[in-house]
């Protein structure tokens, strides 16, 4: 998956409508609450066999740590 299908899934697993990158900081974006943050789990398990955890999201700080997690 390159960074650009990463983003376009983000927006839809996010549910926004803003323009995101891999510079996009979670805490700005209105959508990322801890239901974005399960649905973000959900994706990062099912496309790249990867399992987080709650204490994973409390570090991650941008999209980029989220696709750095994904192996991106």
């Amino acid at each position: 998956m390159t960074n650009e299908e990463f983003l376009t899934e983000m927006l839809d697993v996010l549910q926004t409508e803003e323009q995101l990158s891999m510079d996009t900081v979670l805490d700005d974006l209105d959508e990322w609450d801890s239901l974005s943050v399960m649905a973000t789990m959900a994706f990062l398990e099912k496309s790249f066999g990867i399992k987080t955890t709650m204490k994973d999201y409390k570090e991650m700080k941008t999209i980029g740590d989220i696709a750095k997690k994904a192996g991106l």
